[in-house]
């Protein structure tokens, strides 16, 4: 392992970010507003990425096929099966919220709640924030075809439009880092990308975003969040042979976060969130499956190492 790139590639990814993150705090932006979205998505989440072309290009002078800038057409059956692996990731979130929630068996996860009342209201909840109700009429959706409508969305958002915002962290941790780091073996590698990763939002998740009303217990929950995720990011971005599937795995995700606010009634951000509890149980679930289910990709990655 070269530990010299690795640790550079940290300190400046997380510097570029964080130096972001502080003018965005000294100048009291709000992270909701439409230029918080824009700081976000074009100057902070672009950071890895950055940091990735500057030591390779400048510092080592090295290309950037190996972390995954390339398409191999023999895995292309693997992007399209990478929706797949969202909808396990999500539907399991919902499943386990459903479960602990539900059955009230731990209340702080609310419940589900697909009634005709319940989603209406939830949608002007939401709605009331960003236009006038008294101006414009909410169409009446039925809860259900709203549920897989999002889902789609999400999926077809996740594929495209979303994919340069996503480019601009996967290249980091799914590109440069997996790569440098994989002699570690998949778990122990994708756990210190997780908790980087987890580091590098400390900033953001100090400003509430996330977590608004439990900025710093999110410090902790965004980083046990990427931990649980960061193997299932690297399966896509492994199958796929490209930082594609990393990409496409990462806008979804992104692109569904509205779902949880929509269908989970007395929910809190700590429980019933995908960068919460369920989603983390989810994503430990579904790392422990492939594991123990694709034994062929278990022995490729060992091969790699060896």
């Amino acid at each position: 392992m070269n530990w010299k790139k690795i640790n550079l590639y940290i300190l400046f990814s997380c510097a570029f970010s964080w130096i972001v993150g502080l003018f965005i705090a000294m100048m009291h932006v709000n992270l909701g507003s439409i230029l918080g979205t824009v700081l976000l998505a074009g100057l902070y989440m672009p950071a890895p990425a950055l940091a990735t072309f500057v030591i390779q290009k400048y510092i080592y002078k090295e290309g950037f096929k190996q972390y995954g800038w390339s398409f191999d057409k023999k895995a292309i059956k693997w992007i399209l099966l990478t929706p797949q692996l969202f909808l396990a990731l999500t539907l399991l979130t919902f499943a386990i919220i459903g479960l602990l929630g539900n059955t009230h068996l731990i209340t702080q996860f609310g419940e589900l709640n697909f009634t005709q009342e319940n989603f209406d209201f939830q949608l002007r909840e939401l709605a009331k924030a960003k236009i006038d109700l008294d101006t414009i009429e909410i169409p009446h959706i039925p809860p259900l075809l709203g549920f897989f409508a999002m889902l789609f969305q999400a999926i077809i958002a996740g594929s495209t439009i979303s994919l340069p915002f996503m480019f601009g962290e996967e290249f980091g941790w799914r590109g440069l880092m997996l790569k440098e780091t994989k002699s570690l073996g998949f778990l122990k590698a994708n756990g210190f990308i997780g908790l980087v990763w987890g580091i590098w939002h400390f900033p953001v998740i100090l400003m509430g975003h996330n977590y608004p009303h439990h900025p710093y217990l999110g410090i902790i929950m965004m980083t046990l969040f990427t931990l649980s995720i960061s193997p299932l990011f690297a399966y896509a971005r492994l199958k796929t042979k490209s930082i594609l599937g990393a990409c496409m795995m990462h806008g979804m995700l992104n692109a569904s976060s509205i779902l949880y606010s929509l269908y989970i009634a007395n929910g809190n951000e700590l429980y019933s969130f995908v960068a919460s509890w369920a989603g983390i149980a989810a994503g430990i679930i579904l790392t422990i499956c492939i594991l123990v289910f694709d034994k062929k990709f278990v022995e490729e990655y060992r091969a790699t190492v060896n």
